[in-house]
């Protein structure tokens, strides 16, 4: 499985009222499996390593903005040529890859301090 490991850089969590704060991220696949904070280590291992040389990472961002209901449709008309049900279906396939797409945010992957 290929690793990442970014270090010097500034994590900001988009779900918590955490302050922002320097440290180290290792992602393995596509899947965050630790964080560190400035002074602690993360082995990395065979990791490609990243200095983020102090620059801001937000684990877990996804598209804020998404239509689940596009269905590659060439023309907005040619949407609703979509049976109900078949659409219902497409809408669901789309949502369960966005979910799958997105990291988890740092507080659920392992943190050492």
């Amino acid at each position: 499985m290929e690793s990442t490991l970014f270090t010097n850089v500034r994590i900001l969590e988009g779900n918590t009222n955490a302050s922002p704060f320097l440290g180290s991220v290792l992602v393995e696949g596509k899947r965050i499996k630790r964080i560190s904070r400035s002074g602690g280590s993360v082995s990395g291992g065979a990791a490609t390593v990243i200095d983020g040389a102090g620059a801001t990472l937000m684990p877990g961002m996804c598209e804020a903005h998404t239509h689940f209901s596009w269905n590659d449709a060439a023309t907005l008309s040619a949407i609703q040529t979509m049976p109900l049900e078949e659409h219902v279906l497409w809408c669901a396939k789309v949502a369960k890859r966005y979910l799958e797409a997105t990291c988890p945010s740092p507080s659920s992957a392992s943190a050492s301090t």
